[in-house]
């Protein structure tokens, strides 16, 4: 029988009933209702004969040397989400511990989320809300684009990057993809995506849309030398991490108006920093706070591939690898 913690702010509602009774009958199923990680010497205690760690990102234990040093039977840990850069994975590695993560759970959502923000844009939406609300300057203009018949670059055309261009092309949006792996460039073209270079693709879009993801370490994809390669008047929309696009030099064209929006799932305004807050009473800089997964029909979908990924990894039969994912890779 193996050993299962499961840590998540809405503990036992975190699982389908069917699934959570299935893990019960089978296994060892603790589960343990937090608002936030444990500290270390917790972690200790509360993995100290788990085999499977099971756990939200809010919730995610510090896995370090000392505690993994500590926790000989953990074997598996699986993570309620979609990146993982932030997770150690040659450490994990070193110590025999296989990570299963959700690729697949939000992926329409995002997509459809990365649509939402560039439409916002392009309309004004966003602005025209807060005008009619007194929260933008009169002599604000509300003058938009439309987005039909333009060219659109997307940077990262795997799953939510495909799927951006799906529903791009369905609005007779001509799509330009970019993304450094063959396999992703093939698959792009037999959808019938045209591929080029990054900074060719900028220079040759109206807009473009980050969906690209995250290496820890790794300089942004849209650094000094890409942006300043977009057009002018380009909307600019990421709804990958904030570090995939140079903020200092966006700001910097959002201010000199080279670019005329970003659009991010993120907060990166500073706080108390006039410039900042002049971009966004403007419209021209819209943040989501990451937000883009938050759908019912995600939480619904998360929440049974968790379980399922849960009793695969109990089983011993994880579904897939990230250092094992579960669903299709990236």
């Amino acid at each position: 029988m193996t050993r299962i913690v499961m840590l998540s702010r809405a503990g036992r509602e975190s699982l389908p009933t069917d699934l959570l009774h299935d893990l019960e009958r089978e296994h060892d199923l603790t589960v343990l209702q937090r608002r936030d990680a444990p500290t270390p010497h917790e972690t200790i205690r509360i993995l100290a004969d788990a085999d499977v760690l099971a756990t939200t990102n809010v919730t995610l234990p510090p896995l370090t040397p000392m505690t993994l040093a500590r926790l000989p039977r953990l074997r598996e840990v699986v993570l309620y989400a979609t990146g993982y850069e932030h997770v150690d994975l040659p450490l994990l590695r070193s110590h025999g511990v296989s990570l299963t993560t959700l690729p697949e759970y939000a992926t329409r959502a995002v997509a459809e989320h990365a649509l939402a923000l560039l439409l916002s844009q392009t309309t004004r939406l966003h602005l025209a809300n807060d005008k009619a609300r007194g929260l933008a300057p009169d002599d604000v203009s509300l003058r938009g684009t439309e987005l039909h018949s333009s060219t659109v670059a997307v940077v990262g055309v795997g799953r939510i990057g495909s799927e951006v261009a799906r529903l791009l092309q369905a609005l007779g949006v001509s799509v330009i993809g970019v993304d450094p792996d063959p396999a992703a460039q093939r698959t792009a073209r037999l959808s019938g995506i045209r591929v080029a270079p990054l900074e060719q693709a900028l220079s040759e879009a109206d807009h473009a849309v980050v969906c690209a993801s995250t290496i820890p370490g790794a300089p942004p994809v849209l650094d000094e030398r890409a942006l300043y390669s977009l057009r002018r008047g380009a909307f600019v929309c990421n709804i990958g991490r904030p570090a995939l696009v140079n903020r200092d030099v966006m700001r910097q064209l959002l201010l000199d108006g080279h670019v005329r929006g970003y659009a991010v799932d993120d907060i990166v305004a500073s706080s108390n920093d006039p410039l900042d807050e002049l971009l966004i009473t403007e419209g021209r800089l819209l943040q989501t706070a990451h937000s883009a997964w938050w759908r019912d029909e995600v939480l619904h979908r998360g929440a049974r591939m968790f379980g399922e990924a849960i009793q695969a990894a109990a089983d011993a039969a994880p579904q897939s690898v990230t250092i094992r994912t579960a669903g299709a890779a990236r």
